[in-house]
């Protein structure tokens, strides 16, 4: 869990009043050298970088709606993906198996 904006911004401001290092800062407050010296680039938190799914909560709600006893696989077919990527749009969109009594 990442530190919030508030305390990064207490940190460098009582570093720069009181004109104590990084070492010292790091040792008081019980955080690593290294993310203070981050801190002192941007307090800003950066997003954690990753690809979009290919196939969007709406197009796979649709898809089940329309088609609501296909297969992974035949879906992958229409969408043009991976079945992983289908299980993973269902996964996503929490949608399960109904299961027949």
């Amino acid at each position: 869990m990442g530190y919030s904006t508030d305390f990064k911004e207490k940190v460098l401001e009582i570093m720069i009043l009181d004109k104590i290092s990084v070492r010292k800062a790091a040792l008081y407050f019980g955080v690593c050298t290294r993310s203070i010296q981050q801190w002192k680039k941007s307090t800003v938190a950066k997003p954690i970088p990753g690809r979009k799914p290919k196939i969007s909560t709406e197009e796979i709600n649709a898809d089940v709606e329309k088609y609501p006893d296909d297969y992974q696989y035949e879906r992958a077919e229409r969408f043009g993906v991976s079945t992983y990527a289908v299980f993973n749009a269902l996964h996503s969109a929490k949608i399960t198996r109904k299961k027949r009594a």
